[in-house]
């Protein structure tokens, strides 16, 4: 192919000199799979380095994240805005060149990648997103999804979960390229990896094309043709590359992970016939890149997506004053069947619990193999499913993916990509307390919530009954820069009168309070109707005090501090916090060790009551501690007093 070999080159050394001036990176995929990741940007690809948001284009993910050194040598070299300067700046603080892609669709970056395997299923949610779109537009255009994988990404137990489920879909516009070096950071991977991955794909249902050389222009070429011409299966592409290619190391682990140094990049210079010196490149060769053969070149297509989300109508439609007990689950499946109605990009599904978690109604068209629908039985893969949801996001859809809150462990380390790359993916996660009962402590969550708050830029609601349940769908929805978690209850909850929304938006609120009040206890989720009930009993007793409902602890800590005072008064020290979980967050909000009744254990086995009252999960224990506490704080000032 006409001038790939001054274009590879070109595009090896920018890579390798950006890894020797920052002494730290990934040199033996940056050598071993240049050649690859050239061809298909220089013949294959449609992308616009001038509108890089736009919707028809293909989309293209390194799931080997640590390929970060070629993949933004890669971006300048075809014009993006990542100067010489920004490769020169590899991996330095500040820099817009870090150590693993971080998403940037304006530099060419659609999904933050780094974690193994993750990129992958993003790019199956990203080829979803293609199916998605034709169903709700008939007019809107095809697009390729490229995806770029090393050994690493096919161990990871998510390669399986996401490739099975790309096959069931029939993805045909889904072309996943194997760096196949034989090579991972500990050796040669025969000695762990050693199952026939050909076969294994082909077991999937994938098209395979086998034993691609990985360095011949010409066969990588041939191989993306007829990987894009088969349009009802996946395509995997086995490309056989040797890692650090033209350098002392090529084919030898070092070069994984370790820079070549001096002599190591002076080889490689000589190696390739390259005589310029480090971030140098000719004119010709920059033209070279992006003057792209025509048949990467496609017309375009102009095409834009509207959904609005109807609040006020929901709100009217759904809020019942006379309601019944209710659980939040059951909340959120009337409101989630009135928000499929009125956005046509909305879409998700559960793994393998849809009636647990309830989030498919009735009416919902299933997506069934080539049948695309609203509705996605993910079977039981919560990790994938996770991913998969960050691919759609990526793409300008609005993802809802379902599990048990314990289950949110499988898969957790996905939800932190989405709060990392800002993606608005809801993940509606219930039976969230020990009320869930006889399954016992394997299926009761006690850490998750705490774990799940201390993720940056993730909101997380845990309502206690409709009202809250729809504001918090509203506020999720509302957010298009976040992911927020659903976290809701199995149990049925009572209902409350009907509160001003925008309170319950800000995340904390006084849902009962007397004059004067003493005490305050603070309460999230199906805990809340305990502290009411206490509050109740108090009051009866001449005890008075306010119940602050937190249903985002997130939301409330960023409100002005005018705010917070209002609701809760720094001048009120008598405060209790109850949740069924690990008690680490209620620290900021002044509530001291003692007066936290929380979980300290993994829950137990019985019916949801007993469990709940084994553990001190009861009005009466929290109205006993209120009493206490304040009794000390009596008895206290007592003894502090001046004798007369």
């Amino acid at each position: 192919m006409k001038d790939h070999l001054v274009c590879a080159t070109a595009l090896r050394v920018l890579a390798i000199d950006a890894i020797e001036k920052a002494k730290s990176g990934h040199p033996g995929v940056a050598l071993g799979f240049a050649d690859v990741v050239t061809v298909l940007w220089r013949s294959h690809l449609r992308f616009d380095t001038k509108r890089p948001d736009r919707l028809d284009r293909d989309r293209f993910v390194f799931s080997n994240g640590h390929a970060s050194a070629l993949y933004y040598a890669l971006l300048h070299l075809v014009g993006f805005d990542i100067s010489l300067a920004d490769l020169a700046s590899f991996r330095q603080l500040g820099s817009i060149t870090p150590g693993h892609p971080e998403r940037d669709p304006a530099l060419g970056i659609d999904v933050a990648t780094g974690p193994l395997g993750q990129g992958l299923a993003n790019a199956v949610g990203m080829a979803m997103a293609k199916s998605f779109y034709q169903e709700r537009r008939p007019d809107f255009p095809d697009y390729f999804v490229y995806a770029m994988v090393g050994d690493g990404c096919l161990m990871e137990g998510i390669s399986h979960e996401a490739c099975s489920l790309a096959s069931h879909f029939s993805l045909g516009n889904l072309i996943v390229c194997w760096d196949d070096n034989g090579i991972s950071i500990d050796g040669p991977v025969n000695g762990w990896f050693a199952e026939d991955v050909v076969k294994r794909f082909q077991a999937y249902g994938w098209q395979v094309i086998d034993s691609v050389d990985g360095h011949d222009p010409e066969a990588i070429d041939l191989a993306f043709k007829q990987a894009k011409s088969c349009r009802d299966r996946p395509s995997l592409l086995v490309c056989k590359t040797k890692i650090g290619y033209a350098s002392p190391w090529e084919d030898k682990c070092i070069v994984h992970g370790k820079p070549l140094g001096k002599d190591g990049v002076a080889a490689v210079r000589e190696n390739l016939s390259w005589s310029y010196p480090p971030f140098n490149v000719p004119d010709d060769v920059y033209q070279a890149w992006r003057n792209r053969p025509a048949s990467a070149c496609s017309p375009w297509q102009d095409f834009s997506w509207k959904s609005e989300l109807c609040v006020d109508a929901m709100m009217q439609q759904l809020m019942d004053p006379t309601l019944a007990a209710e659980a939040t689950r059951v909340s959120s499946k009337h409101c989630l069947s009135f928000l499929i109605k009125n956005m046509s990009n909305l879409l998700g599904g559960s793994a393998d619990l849809s009636e647990s978690t309830g989030v498919c109604s009735a009416r919902q068209a299933v997506w069934t193999g080539k049948k695309v629908g609203s509705f996605i039985h993910f079977g039981v893969r919560e990790f994938a499913m996770f991913a998969i949801a960050n691919g759609l996001a990526a793409t300008g859809l609005r993802p809802f993916v379902s599990t048990f809150l314990v289950f949110a462990d499988y898969g957790m380390s996905a939800i932190r990509m989405a709060a990392l790359m800002k993606l608005p993916v809801i993940f509606v996660l219930t039976h969230d307390s020990i009320a869930v009962g006889e399954d016992g402590p394997t299926h009761q969550p006690v850490e998750q919530l705490s774990h799940l708050r201390g993720i940056p830029n993730l909101k997380v609601w845990r309502p206690c009954d409709r009202q809250e349940t729809l504001v918090s769908w509203c506020q999720a929805l509302a957010d298009e820069r976040n992911p927020s978690c659903l976290v809701l209850s199995r149990q049925a909850l009572p209902q409350y009168s009907v509160r001003a929304h925008a309170q319950i938006a800000k995340g904390g609120y006084r849902l009962c309070e007397d004059e004067n009040p003493v005490y305050v206890v603070l309460a999230t989720g199906s805990e809340v109707s305990l502290a009411v009930d206490a509050w109740r009993m108090l009051r009866q007793e001449g005890v008075h005090g306010i119940v602050v409902s937190l249903p985002c602890m997130e939301r409330f800590l960023a409100q002005p501090k005018r705010y917070q005072e209002q609701v809760l008064p720094s001048s009120l020290q008598h405060r209790i916090a109850i949740e069924a979980c690990i008690a680490s967050v209620w620290h900021a909000f002044s509530v001291p060790d003692a007066h936290i009744i929380a979980i300290k254990s993994f829950g137990a086995s019985g019916k949801g009551e007993e469990v709940r009252k084994e553990y001190g999960l009861t009005s009466e224990h929290i109205m006993l501690r209120v009493k206490t506490m304040l009794a000390k704080s009596e008895q206290a000032m007592l003894v502090t007093e001046d004798p007369i």
